[in-house]
């Protein structure tokens, strides 16, 4: 979920903004409940054995459930009143948070999604003209940390813009320091998509462009934080093969066994910032993420699709040629706020490997939907899993034999 365009702030004068909000601002955001409703999910059962796993699974065969929006804080209520008056289904869509980003790991999230504003002097972002027109006084400590050079996370410019790890390298060095402490855990995707899109509004921020030298300097973030070998890149899928996209077809992608305790970083953004990350390569050779792409794309190891009711077929077919899909079990906490869960039920049943939401655990505040492997019937949950609670197999499995069979002529 990327808001380009918020009418609150086009449609309604500041002066007005800031008389209707006088007397509402508050820090304080409700707290993000844990995970409360009753599994759906059967028991684990021989499969889910991790030295079974990492033997005869790879990282494509398993469905992961992570979150869409990962670094987002609930805006303060002054500027969820401003946006509400220029529509309150613009308000709705902003009005949740996430908590810590290991919490979310710890809840089973293999997926993490970051969207990213280049910023290589500093300070570009540290005054949001959404919080001078709610009159929300900026803590020095946030100022501070965005006058630093480097990539910030934020959600939606100048409007939401509160993030619980607002340098992306610090988001990745809590990802690095909870893989340490769980160096056996299944591989962690992180999605990036750069912001750099002006919102329009008055006074808005002029957004560094993220071209391909920002592109490059985005690699480097990722590898000052991550060593090689804790990264699972385009070329060791590729290997000899002609594409990306033969490779996974190959099913090339590494067995679990050499895949826990890794991160996979996705560029997952616009065909234009694509062709600006690949620059002049034959694939990707050398480059620190994959892209997402179109699925008959030689880059097409990762492809996304943001409806999986609309586009099953599209993501059965894409799974089945080995490539990694991408989809979405809600959108601007629709489903959320009256527990629809049929695009949730969609999106596991389609089979996509990589499942977004903005609701990991249920929001007290909203109320009991939540989208958790927990909740997909084909999944598996066990204490044997080990760094993970419950897990789904994609591939289709043939029953282990009983010793006593092994042992029958």
């Amino acid at each position: 979920m990327r808001h380009s365009l918020l009418a609150a702030f086009v449609l309604v004068p500041a002066t007005a903004f800031l008389l209707a909000q006088a007397g509402l601002f508050s820090s304080a955001r409700p707290a993000v409940a844990q995970a409360v409703a009753s599994p759906a999910a059967r028991p684990c059962d021989e499969h889910c054995s991790p030295a079974w796993m990492d033997a005869n699974l790879r990282v494509n065969d398993l469905q992961q459930v992570g979150t869409a929006n990962s670094a987002k804080q609930r805006p303060d209520k002054a500027l969820l009143g401003l946006i509400r008056m220029g529509g309150k289904k613009d308000a709705e869509a902003l009005d949740f948070g996430e908590p810590a980003l290991a919490t979310q790991l710890d809840n089973d999230a293999r997926v993490l999604s970051f969207d990213v504003a280049y910023d290589p002097q500093g300070g570009a972002y540290k005054s949001p003209a959404g919080a001078g027109m709610a009159m929300d006084v900026l803590p020095d400590d946030y100022i501070k940390t965005m006058s630093r050079p480097g990539f910030k996370a934020i959600h939606v410019l100048d409007v939401d813009y509160q993030s619980s790890c607002l340098m992306l390298s610090d988001c990745l060095r809590q990802v690095a320091g909870w893989s340490k402490a769980h160096p056996r855990h299944l591989p962690i995707v992180i999605l990036l998509h750069t912001n750099d899109g002006k919102t329009p509004m008055p006074g808005a921020t002029k957004p560094v462009v993220c071209d391909e030298t920002a592109l490059n300097a985005l690699d480097q973030e990722i590898r000052a934080v991550f060593a090689p070998d804790q990264i699972i890149t385009p070329d060791q899928l590729q290997g000899s093969h002609a594409s990306l996209r033969e490779a996974a077809a190959a099913h090339a992608w590494p067995l679990l066994g050499a895949s826990r305790g890794k991160v996979i970083f996705v560029l997952d953004d616009s065909a234009a910032k694509v062709r600006a990350y690949q620059g002049g390569r034959k694939s990707l050779e050398g480059r620190a993420m994959f892209v997402t792409a179109d699925e008959a794309s030689p880059l097409a190891a990762f492809v996304a699709f943001s409806d999986p009711v609309k586009d099953r077929a599209r993501i059965q077919a894409a799974v089945g040629q080995g490539q990694m899909a991408i989809t979405h079990a809600d959108q601007d906490t629709r489903e959320a706020r009256t527990n629809d869960t049929a695009r949730r039920n969609a999106a596991f049943a389609s089979g996509a490997q990589l499942v977004e939401t903005d609701f990991l655990v249920a929001d007290p505040a909203i109320g009991s939907y939540r989208a958790s492997l927990a909740d997909d019937v084909d999944a598996m949950c066990g204490a044997g899993l080990q760094s993970e609670h419950c897990v789904r197999i994609l591939a289709p499995v043939t029953p282990l034999r009983t010793a006593t069979a092994a042992a029958a002529p």
